[in-house]
């Protein structure tokens, strides 16, 4: 005799079943087919501070190679410093004739080479992303009429300009960042990233009012020495005075994104931050003004880290037990952070052959990232990856 109930619920559970499969399906399509899939996958960043194809023919195969190993985005390097290397698409004659400027299409600083909007070609076609990296407060390439920064010579006991650095709360040098910004951001990127001379130092951003220095540098300082030659500490007027500088700052950078998603609404925005504020916060507002405070106001889409593991063992004198507990520490202090908003940067070895690293350093490349790995952190960027030898360091004993 057939129990009615009991076959009823045995073809409604199987029609559950389907359904909730069905749903899966569906979710699972949405992913694969939208920008969901594409903001749900961690961002694996190749920054290349040189690009060493002589031809787009060659750059392009390079893109293709990071592809394969795994990256879905590059940071490129689209200006240039006196002193700096070529990106190798430049003609030699080239470097004879400008030493600093930038590599896209603009009326406000001198122009190196137009190479940005055919990278960008190449590069997506490789099936990557492109992320501007471009400077901020030395991005004035010695246009003499505009307003410098000026810092306490410590030597000398007195105040000057600093020639290389615009004041960031001039109204005419915000405009003039804001206008070469936008002009990036005509051209066909996914993104742009703040280099990290949007800081001053502490010794850096005084003021000249009614012909006095604002703040005085002895409401800020406890000095040693003869005719105040050396800073020994701060006093509590510089704490204050910093916090301020790191909300002007950060209102520059916020000025600078909002503009260019005037432009461009879905344009990445990111910024570079120094690891000393997740390892010792004090350090990072005193050395480069730089606070969480201040940042808790940022418009970027992410604070990119530069956790660099050499860096970090030589400037703290560490050894590598040292290095593995300082820089869990970093990763431990992130967590206080929005988990999809920070991203670690992490060095590559030195390349003495192209295709070649050191050991050593891609041991310590691979602990770290692995340390970052158990801490739960996905996003991570390698620089530089100028070329293959080292961009390939990141697929050796990583599990991602």
């Amino acid at each position: 005799m057939i129990n009615i109930p009991n076959l009823f619920l045995y073809y409604a559970s199987q029609l559950l079943k389907k359904l909730a499969l069905i749903n899966l399906l569906v979710v699972t399509a949405f992913l694969l087919t939208t920008d969901a899939y594409a903001s749900w996958r961690p961002l694996i960043g190749a920054q290349i501070s040189v690009l060493e194809g002589q031809k787009l023919k060659e750059c392009e195969a390079y893109f293709r190679e990071l592809k394969e190993l795994g990256y879905n985005t590059i940071i490129l390097r689209v200006f240039h410093n006196r002193g700096d290397r070529f990106h190798g698409l430049v003609e030699n004659e080239t470097h004879n004739l400008k030493s600093e400027g930038v590599y896209f299409t603009t009326q406000k600083v001198p122009v190196i080479a137009n190479i940005l909007s055919p990278l960008c070609t190449c590069a997506h076609r490789s099936g990557l992303k492109v992320i501007a990296w471009m400077n901020t407060l030395k991005a004035d390439y010695n246009h003499s009429l505009k307003k410098r920064v000026l810092t306490y010579n410590e030597k000398l006991g007195k105040i000057e300009a600093d020639g290389t650095l615009l004041e960031p709360d001039n109204q005419d040098n915000i405009a003039f960042l804001v206008h070469l910004f936008q002009d990036l951001a005509t051209h066909p990127i996914d993104g742009i990233l703040l280099q990290d001379d949007l800081i001053l130092r502490h010794n850096q951003g005084f003021k000249i009012v009614n012909r006095e220095v604002s703040p005085a540098p002895d409401d800020l300082y406890r000095f040693t020495g003869k005719n105040h030659s050396k800073i020994k500490s701060y006093k509590p007027a510089f704490k204050r005075w910093r916090q301020q500088q790191a909300l002007t700052l950060q209102a520059l950078a916020n000025k600078i994104f909002s503009t260019c998603r005037q432009l461009r609404p879905n344009l990445i925005c990111a910024q570079n931050i120094h690891y000393e504020l997740l390892y010792k916060e004090e350090w990072s507002r005193d050395w480069f003004a730089c606070t969480k405070e201040a940042l808790n106001t940022s418009q970027a889409d992410y604070f990119m880290v530069m956790a660099y593991q050499e860096r970090i063992q030589r400037e703290l004198e560490l050894n590598p037990n040292e290095l593995t507990t300082a820089m869990n520490k970093i990763f431990d202090n992130a967590q206080q952070w929005q988990k999809n908003k920070l991203i670690f940067k992490f060095e590559t070895s030195p390349q003495t052959n192209p295709n070649e690293s050191d050991p050593k350093l891609l041991l310590t490349l691979h602990n770290t990232i692995n340390q970052a790995r158990q801490h739960s952190w996905r996003d991570l960027i390698l620089t530089p990856c100028n070329n293959l030898g080292a961009a390939s360091s990141i697929i050796t004993k990583v599990d991602y």
